[in-house]
C-alpha cells in the first residue's frame, strides 16, 4: 500500500495513512463515470452478438428448410450399397444388383533388394491415368534408382499415384504402384527412359499386373450399367449409390451362361418428418430469438419516490439494449413477417395460423400477459394435417413460388440488412457489425481515458503522499524541538 514502508504518523503521532486511504477512496470515485461507460458499452456490445448469433442460427434453419427440409425422402437400408438421398430425389422404387465392384490398378515392380540400385544410369520415369490431371515425371538421379528411392519420389510428388515397397522375404521384394483412382479411369501407363534395366521391369510388371483395373458394374432395372467408381451418383436423380460388395449370386442354368444376381429393391418414399422437424425448429429459434431481445430491451423505470435529493439512478436490472431503436426496428420486421399473409402460396395456406402456427398472448392483457410478448406456439396435429394434405402450399409459404415471395425470402432482406454476407450488403456494411464497430471504438476510448485517470489519481496520491511526509517530518522536528526546549528549561530551575 502506498505510505505502508514510509511510517507515517510514527513522528507526527497523527493518522495519515488512514487519511491517505479517505483521499484514495474520494479520487477513485472520480472513475465510476467512466466504468459506467465502459460497462455499459461492454454490455451492448455482448448483446449485438447475442442478437447476431440468433438471428444467423434463423437464418440456417431456414437454408436447411430450403436446401433439404421439403425435399425430404427416406430410403430403404440395403446390403450391397448404401443410398443417400439429396436434392432432387423423388419418389420411387428401383431394382439393384451390384455384378462387379471397381478396382484399382496396381502394377508391382520386383527387385532382390530394397535399397539396392537398378541399373547403371539415370532414368525419366512417366506415370499416366486414362482420367488423370497430368502425367507424373520422376527424374531419377543415377543413385535414385531402388525400389525405396522411387517409391520416396513418387510419394513426394502426391499425385495420382501412391507407392509402397514390400518385403516378401528375404532377398525378395517389390514396388506396388497403386492409382488412386478406380476403374479404367485409373489405369496407369508407365514408361522409363535412360535405363533399360528399370525399363524392363516395368515393363514385364504392366504385363502382369498385381491387380486389373474394374470398373463397378450395376443392374438398375434390368439394365446394365459401368462405371469407373464405387460412388455413383449420376443414375439416379438426387441419389448416390455406394457399392459395398457384390450381389450374392446363383450359376445359370447352362454352364456357359453368366451367373445370376439377388436384385434387392431401393425404395425412396416421401418423409415429412424432416420438414416438420426444420419448422419445429424455426419457431424454436424464432422464440430463442424473442426471449434474448426480452432480456437485453428490459426495462423498470427508476424509483421517484424517494426523499434522497439525487437523481432517481437507472435499474441496475435494465436490458443493455432496452433504449436501441435499430433493435426495435429488427424486432418489429420479424414479427410483421411471420405474422403476415402471404396470399401467393395457395388458396388453403396463406399464413403461419392456417398450419397451426400462432403468436401467443396467453389471452391476457397489459401487464397481466405472461410470457414473452408474441412468442409461436404450434398445433402438432394441425400441422401433420397441413403437410399431409397441403405439403406444396406450405412449402410456397415458407418458400415462395413462381418468383412469388415466401417467408424465408422476406427473412432474407432482413437478414441482409442486418447480417451482410450478400454481394450487394457487405458484412462490415450491416446495420450489426456497423454498430459493433461503433461501440469497439467507444470502448476503447473509454478504456484509454480510464488509463489516464489512473495514471493521475497514482500522480495526486504520491504528491499528497510526499505533503503527508513533510508535515509529519515538521511535526516530529517541533515536537523534538519542543522536547528539547523543555528539558533546557527543566535544567535552569
Amino acid at each position: 500500500m502506498v505510505g505502508a514502508t514510509n511510517f507515517l504518523g510514527v513522528g507526527s503521532g497523527l493518522p495519515f495513512d488512514e487519511w491517505l486511504a479517505n483521499e484514495r477512496k474520494i479520487n477513485t470515485q472520480k472513475l465510476n463515470p467512466y466504468l459506467q461507460k465502459q460497462s455499459t458499452y461492454k454490455g451492448q456490445i455482448s448483446g449485438w452478438g447475442s442478437i447476431s448469433s440468433a438471428l444467423s442460427t434463423l437464418k440456417d434453419n431456414l437454408g436447411k428448410l430450403d436446401e433439404e427440409g421439403f425435399n425430404g425422402v427416406s430410403v430403404s437400408d440395403n446390403k450391397t450399397f448404401k443410398a443417400t438421398a439429396g436434392s432432387g430425389a423423388i419418389p420411387n422404387s428401383y431394382s439393384i444388383a451390384v455384378t462387379q465392384l471397381a478396382k484399382a490398378h496396381q502394377v508391382a515392380v520386383k527387385n532382390d533388394t530394397r535399397e539396392g540400385l537398378i541399373g547403371k544410369s539415370a532414368a525419366t520415369v512417366t506415370i499416366a491415368l486414362n482420367e488423370g490431371d497430368k502425367p507424373m515425371v520422376l527424374n531419377l538421379d543415377d543413385d535414385q534408382t531402388s525400389l525405396d528411392q522411387i517409391a520416396k519420389q513418387i510419394n513426394a510428388q502426391k499425385g495420382d499415384v501412391v507407392a509402397e515397397v514390400m518385403t516378401i522375404k528375404e532377398g525378395e521384394h517389390k514396388l506396388v504402384l497403386t492409382s488412386k483412382k478406380t476403374g479404367e479411369a485409373g489405369k496407369m501407363d508407365i514408361k522409363v527412359t535412360g535405363n533399360p534395366d528399370l525399363e524392363k521391369m516395368f515393363t514385364d510388371a504392366a504385363a502382369d499386373p498385381e491387380t486389373e483395373p474394374k470398373n463397378a458394374e450395376i443392374r438398375l432395372n434390368g439394365t446394365l450399367y459401368s462405371r469407373s467408381s464405387n460412388t455413383i451418383n449420376d443414375l439416379i436423380p438426387g441419389v448416390t449409390l455406394e457399392l459395398r460388395e457384390v450381389s450374392d449370386s446363383t450359376p445359370g442354368d447352362d454352364p456357359t451362361d453368366p451367373p445370376i444376381f439377388k436384385e434387392e429393391s431401393l425404395t425412396i418414399t416421401e418423409d415429412t418428418s424432416k420438414v416438420k422437424t426444420l419448422i419445429e425448429e424455426f419457431v424454436k429459434n424464432y422464440n430463442s430469438y424473442l426471449s434474448t431481445t426480452a432480456s437485453l430491451t428490459k426495462y423498470t423505470a427508476p424509483d421517484r419516490n424517494t426523499n434522497s435529493d439525487a437523481l432517481p439512478q437507472p435499474d441496475p436490472s435494465n436490458g443493455a439494449l432496452f433504449s436501441d431503436g435499430s433493435l426495435r426496428r429488427l424486432t418489429s420486421q420479424l414479427k410483421a413477417t411471420v405474422g403476415g399473409t402471404y396470399p401467393d402460396a395457395g388458396d388453403v395456406i396463406q399464413t403461419l395460423g392456417s398450419i397451426g402456427i400462432t403468436v401467443k398472448f396467453d389471452g391476457k392483457i397489459g401487464d397481466e400477459r405472461g410470457g414473452i410478448l408474441g412468442e409461436l406456439s404450434i398445433d402438432s396435429k394441425k400441422l401433420d394435417a397441413a403437410l399431409k394434405d397441403n405439403p406444396k402450399e406450405v412449402e410456397a409459404l415458407f418458400l415462395g413460388k413462381g418468383g412469388k415471395e415466401g417467408i424465408k425470402d422476406r427473412m432474407e432482406r432482413i437478414f441482409d440488412t442486418y447480417l451482410g454476407d450478400k454481394d450487394a450488403i457487405k458484412k462490415e456494411d450491416g446495420v450489426i457489425e456497423t454498430t459493433l464497430e461503433s461501440l469497439r471504438e467507444q470502448e476503447k476510448r473509454i478504456a484509454k481515458q480510464i488509463t489516464a485517470m489512473e495514471r493521475r489519481i497514482e500522480e495526486t496520491m504520491l504528491r499528497k503522499e510526499k505533503e503527508f511526509q513533510r508535515l509529519d517530518k515538521a511535526m516530529s522536528d517541533m515536537t523534538s524541538m519542543s522536547n528539547r526546549l523543555q528539558q533546557s528549561l527543566a535544567g535552569l530551575i
